[in-house]
């Protein structure tokens, strides 16, 4: 017994918009669901259609088996029964296909397997909207406003069979909407609802109605909104010739765009506004006049912060820390406000561009931050003088003379009463021992950092020992001099005497 189901097939392709394969897939699944019901497996059903693929056949499939090894009604028949049934003569182990009329499918049965079908449909469904929804993701899409909902939020129909939603967090606050009309939108994102991120599941946990499906979020208040805006009114940033590097927005104030080319041919800020600013013009226009200030992004930080400020005229920029990336930008008096912005808004979306901490300082601002800063260093540097003399006192108190390379009978250069910094600035220039200074002519030690004043009172902290006969031991060489010799004819020390 066959089924024409004609009429169903076709009235689920044109209101699904499913092809026929699917539907047909559809229907078998059905069946199939109804027959397990009834008989507790589907694994010996079979359904088939004609070639026209709108008349359907269903099977029962029985292996034929000895009347005395029957034990399955619903999977077995006696080999008598099977050649009763006047469609042939059949042998044990063969499988006989005995005809169903689905009709007489318990209720219960039938109820199922529609529930089941329907499910089926549904998430078919939510998975072409899906689908359809995800290829926006990320553009521009015009859209007409049909709802308002009591929270702000607005429901919005792109003709992708399920309504999207245009959020309170997603509207400009410079903007105004009202219902039935058309605006410009960028699908922000598309994600299928559960009871993990349905925006209206309940307090207690329960979804609320229509919880099931797709889920498509709109925005106009994002910089991607403005990004993707600029991007469609400029065609060098299609071909690559220009580039967006960074963007920074307070949503209906201002919006900052860097933007940067490759090639020495193309101003990218002046493809960005366009002639006589058209281009750009558009861009505002369709975000209800908010400024938008296009600046040439400049691997130089000074440069690029400079840039970043505008519309104020910056006279110079000052790294103050590196590491904390820390800048103070100096105006004139008259630009100090138009540097900062309304609410601070103009210094605050230089920050978000370029990624510095900056400051906005004029000149006798900058020269009391500047004197502060000197006396923070001074206070700094007295006790971290101290703190560096005592340390190095101690290091090299620890340091044993054999570790630093002096003889056994030189003499450390720490040991003959001098300065401590002068002690210290001797031993960073590797000079440990008297005998090591000796070995250095005047000039040498001048070329090292050394001025006269302390070469002179290196020398004339070495006491030279006279013998009774008047004779003298050289500090350098340790060489024995007669009285009065000025210069060792050994190593060319000279010698001063009082």
């Amino acid at each position: 017994m066959s089924l024409d189901l004609t009429q169903e097939i076709n009235e689920m392709i044109s209101e699904r918009n499913m092809s026929e394969e699917q539907v047909l897939s559809l229907i078998v699944d059905m069946i199939k669901s109804a027959y397990k019901r009834k008989f507790g497996t589907d694994e010996n059903c079979l359904v088939e259609f004609d070639p026209t693929g709108r008349k359907m056949s269903v099977y029962q499939l029985r292996t034929v088996v000895d009347e005395d090894n029957w034990y399955s009604e619903n999977t077995e028949i006696p080999l008598e029964d099977a050649n009763a049934l006047g469609i042939g003569e059949f042998e044990i182990g063969e499988k006989v296909r005995i005809p169903l009329d689905p009709k007489t499918f318990e209720s219960a049965s039938v109820q199922s397997a529609k529930q089941r079908s329907q499910q089926i449909v549904k998430d078919y469904y939510n998975d072409k909207v899906y689908a359809d929804a995800k290829r926006k993701e990320g553009k521009l899409i015009y859209g007409e406003i049909k709802s308002k909902r009591n929270n702000g939020d607005y429901g919005v129909n792109l003709n992708l069979e399920i309504e999207a939603l245009f959020p309170v967090r997603a509207q400009s606050p410079r903007e105004t909407y009202s219902i039935q009309s058309k605006y410009k939108f960028l699908v922000e994102k598309v994600e299928k609802a559960d009871s993990q991120n349905d925006p209206r599941q309940n307090e207690k946990g329960r979804k609320g109605k229509g919880a099931r499906g797709v889920r498509i979020y709109l925005t106009r208040a994002s910089k991607d909104f403005v990004k993707a805006l600029i991007e469609s009114e400029v065609p060098e940033i299609s071909s690559g010739d220009v580039e967006i590097r960074s963007i920074a927005r307070q949503a209906g104030s201002r919006t900052k765009v860097a933007v940067d080319t490759r090639r020495s041919d193309i101003d990218p800020v002046g493809a960005v506004v366009g002639a006589k600013g058209s281009r750009i013009q558009t861009v505002m226009n369709e975000c209800d006049g908010e400024k938008i200030d296009v600046i040439r992004y400049s691997d130089d930080p000074l440069a690029y912060v400079a840039n970043a400020l505008i519309p104020a005229q910056v006279q110079r920029v000052v790294t103050i820390d590196p590491a904390s990336r820390h800048i103070v930008a100096i105006v004139d008096d008259s630009q100090l406000g138009i540097a900062i912005g309304q609410g601070g808004v103009n210094v605050k979306l230089a920050k978000a561009l370029c990624d510095y901490n900056i400051e906005v300082k004029t000149p006798q601002q900058f020269a009391e931050m500047e004197e502060t800063q000197r006396i923070y260093e001074n206070v700094e540097n007295l006790f971290s003088d101290e703190a560096e003399t005592e340390d190095a006192e101690q290091e090299v108190g620890e340091i044993s003379n054999d570790k630093l390379g002096i003889a056994p009978d030189d003499t450390p250069i720490s040991d003959i009463g001098l300065d401590k910094k002068l002690v210290k600035k001797l031993q960073e220039r590797d000079i440990w021992s008297i005998e090591e200074f000796f070995d250095y002519s005047d000039d040498e030690l001048k070329e090292l950092g050394f001025t006269e004043e302390e070469i002179e009172e290196v020398r004339s902290s070495v006491d030279i020992e006279e013998e009774e006969d008047g004779s003298f031991e050289c500090p350098n060489c340790h060489t024995i001099l007669q009285a009065g010799t000025l210069v060792c004819p050994n190593c060319g020390v000279e010698f001063e005497f009082e």
